[in-house]
């Protein structure tokens, strides 16, 4: 898409409302795991990400293409959900699930187990800080580069690796803790 970056842009700024169906379409999936990820709740995430493409559009005519249209989707997501994150509504025990796409298993046995895995697992991702459960959530779940994680987070490419890098530090050591007895 990166090639074709700039004759969407064009076609939506121009008012495009099919080239505005398809960035609907290639992008509210990929923001709502992603901001479900960020607020433990799919429901709040379905707003926001709405709220997202409707910023999108307020801010588009200001938009120079300076960097992916992803990107700013996702920079213009995160700093929604935290502004959300900081409000005094939320109530942060809410625990919501990771995107699926796990596949099915062979036994009640293993799917017992399975289930066992991904819930200790959910739980030491929500555990995390902010912003390295963000850089987890970009770099596996949406496939971003740092450089864009960095964009979207607004900070440098290194302290995005520095993220990541401690936040998979820290799942390794709740994980761990988790399985002793």
């Amino acid at each position: 898409m990166r090639e074709d970056r700039e004759p969407w842009l064009d076609s939506l700024k121009s008012g495009d409302e099919a080239a505005y169906r398809d960035l609907v379409k290639a992008f509210a999936g990929p923001l709502k795991r992603y901001l479900a990820g960020l607020l433990r709740d799919p429901a709040e995430a379905e707003d926001l990400a709405q709220e997202t493409f409707l910023r999108f559009t307020q801010s588009l005519s200001g938009f120079r293409g300076d960097c992916s249209i992803r990107s700013f989707l996702y920079r213009i997501a995160h700093n929604l959900a935290l502004n959300h994150l900081a409000s005094a509504s939320v109530r942060r025990e809410e625990v919501g699930d990771p995107p699926e796409g796990a596949s099915s298993s062979p036994s009640p046995q293993a799917e017992a187990l399975r289930g066992q895995r991904a819930e200790t697992l959910r739980r030491a991702l929500l555990s995390l800080p902010p912003q390295q459960r963000a850089v987890v959530i970009l770099k596996t779940w949406e496939d971003l580069t740092f450089r864009e994680i960095a964009g979207v987070l607004s900070v440098a490419e290194g302290t995005a690796k520095a993220h990541y890098f401690f936040a998979l530090r820290n799942l390794r050591g709740r994980l761990e803790a988790a399985h002793e007895p």
